[in-house]
């Protein structure tokens, strides 16, 4: 018995479905390229005007704020000079009348009331009514006393009398002044019932030949004229702009704040305030003179140059201000005036102001203009991606069912490969039983039997039998090397069909980074 071929294990089909690769993990969100080129575009158009603010800020802001506290220290300057240009004015023109010569000779010989006489007291108050009429409305009253400090005369359009300074009509001091010879201003005085400030320009009266010096006169000037110069510097010089006036006593004699008005920066020395109350100054008698501290401005007092700008919160204000300052040189006082640090800068800031406007109004036209020429710009190269998406999506699937023919024809090959082995394994198996088939028909040949004939034929048949299976064999054989041809064919089919998947394979993974590229260009992820 010849043994039975074992058979091969059958193979398996490959499945159809295609085993795809995960995606690539996506990167972060890219804005679209439409959106990138507006955003260009706005950076191109506003570079210039961010570099214009940068420059502002850095060197043409400090410069405008200099010109505008330079602005501020020049006004101060001008309003100073104005008031001393008025207080000197009126030395000048008091000094010159009181020493005309019918005033000389009343000093030297004081005459009655005798209306004859012009040189008498009718003729002085005569005279002395004209001069109030020309100096009016600033002197109210006008006076003459003895180098002794006594009442000679006095006149007034208001029928004024003269006002006592503390307890003396002169004080002390005073007196001792005019022996020197030169015209001087008092302190201020405060008179509570007509709510007016005013000072008392002092004049020495002299002898005709200006050897000696024959009493003095006083002029009472009220200081409505200062009033108004101080008060017009409200706003002048910006929002919240104002100006005032403080005395050597560091006491504020114009200030248009009347809660600060009478006030000290600082406490007055026990000197300071001694004099205040002898010569009841301020409109004050015993008390002490109020005090609104403002330690910035004492500190700029105390110094021996003291700076002509400076930076601080004045009293009874919250905010920082730019203060100049500005000496008086007929009187010592000191003309200050304030604004608002942020009214100095309102130039820069409004420089600011208009390059920004003119920022956002180039912005808005750019960035829609850059908006539709990345639009236009991007919708072709939008076009081409879809296009080659599809593209890789047909070669994806192409490369697919090849690689899936492949796998078939692989397994096709593996099956004939079987078929074949079986093949072969009969036909050696046909040889074997031919083989012994022929031997014992030799054998049979070889012996006699009763019936010969039966036996001959049979003998025969074996024969006849045997002559068949070795064509057949031969048949088989042939087949054999048909089959063994056609397999090595189809092996070759399959390889090449293997290597054109795998290059399609190739070229689609390839066309996908193209897509990959592009789409990362033009901004989309789906």
């Amino acid at each position: 018995m010849l043994q039975q071929p074992s058979r091969e294990l059958m193979l398996q089909p490959p499945s159809r479905e295609l085993m795809l690769q995960p995606p690539p993990p996506r990167g972060r969100k890219r804005l679209s390229l439409s959106i990138r080129i507006s955003l260009w575009l706005i950076g191109v158009a506003l570079t210039p005007l961010l570099l214009a603010l940068l420059i502002s800020e850095l060197q043409a802001r400090p410069t405008l704020v200099n010109q505008a506290s330079l602005s501020l220290e020049t006004n101060a300057q001008a309003q100073s000079n104005l008031i001393d240009e008025y207080l000197t004015n009126k030395l000048q023109i008091i000094s010159s009348l009181d020493n005309i010569p019918l005033v000389q000779q009343y000093f030297e010989n004081p005459k009655g009331d005798d209306p004859a006489n012009i040189y008498g007291t009718s003729g002085i108050v005569q005279n002395g009514l004209a001069l109030e009429k020309y100096l009016y409305p600033d002197v109210s009253v006008i006076s003459f006393f003895t180098l002794q400090g006594n009442l000679l005369l006095s006149f007034s359009l208001y029928h004024l009398q003269p006002q006592m300074r503390g307890a003396h009509l002169v004080p002390p001091e005073y007196l001792q002044k005019i022996l020197q010879g030169q015209p001087f201003i008092s302190d201020v005085y405060y008179d509570p019932t007509t709510h007016t400030s005013s000072v008392d320009l002092y004049t020495p009266v002299y002898t005709p030949s200006l050897k000696g010096i024959l009493g003095l006169a006083r002029h009472t000037l009220r200081l409505d004229a200062i009033w108004n110069i101080v008060n017009g510097a409200k706003g002048a010089n910006g929002s919240g702009s104002y100006a005032f006036l403080l005395d050597q006593n560091g006491v504020r004699i114009i200030d248009p704040n009347p809660h600060t008005l009478f006030t000290a920066i600082a406490p007055l020395s026990s000197q300071e305030q001694q004099q205040v109350s002898d010569q009841a100054l301020y409109g004050l008698d015993t008390r002490n003179v109020p005090v609104i501290a403002d330690q910035a401005l004492q500190s700029m007092q105390s110094l021996s140059k003291p700076p002509t700008s400076f930076q601080e919160v004045p009293a009874e204000q919250q905010e920082t201000f730019q203060v100049a300052r500005s000496s008086l040189h007929v009187v010592p006082w000191t003309y200050f005036a304030l604004t608002p640090v942020n009214v100095v800068e309102t130039v820069a800031n409004q420089q600011l102001l208009i390059l920004s406007v003119i920022a956002l109004l180039i912005l808005i036209p750019v960035a829609l203009i850059g908006w539709l020429v990345g639009r236009r710009i991007s919708f072709p190269v939008l076009r081409a991606v879809e296009a080659l998406r599809r593209n890789s999506s047909i070669l994806n699937d192409l490369a697919g069912k090849e690689d899936i023919a492949a796998s078939e024809q692989v397994w096709v090959v593996a099956s004939s490969r079987s078929g074949l082995q079986s093949l072969e394994y009969y036909t050696r198996a046909s040889e074997s039983a031919i083989g012994r088939l022929n031997s014992l028909s030799k054998k049979l040949s070889q012996h006699t039997h009763t019936n010969t004939q039966v036996f001959l034929q049979d003998v025969e048949t074996v024969m006849y039998i045997a002559r068949y299976l070795d064509k057949a064999i031969d048949y088989q054989d042939e087949s054999y090397k048909k089959v063994s041809a056609a397999i090595g064919l189809t092996n070759k089919i399959a390889k090449q069909l293997a290597s054109g998947a795998s290059s399609t394979k190739e070229a689609a993974d390839q066309l996908n980074r193209v897509v990959r590229q592009l789409r990362q260009i033009v901004g989309r992820r789906q």
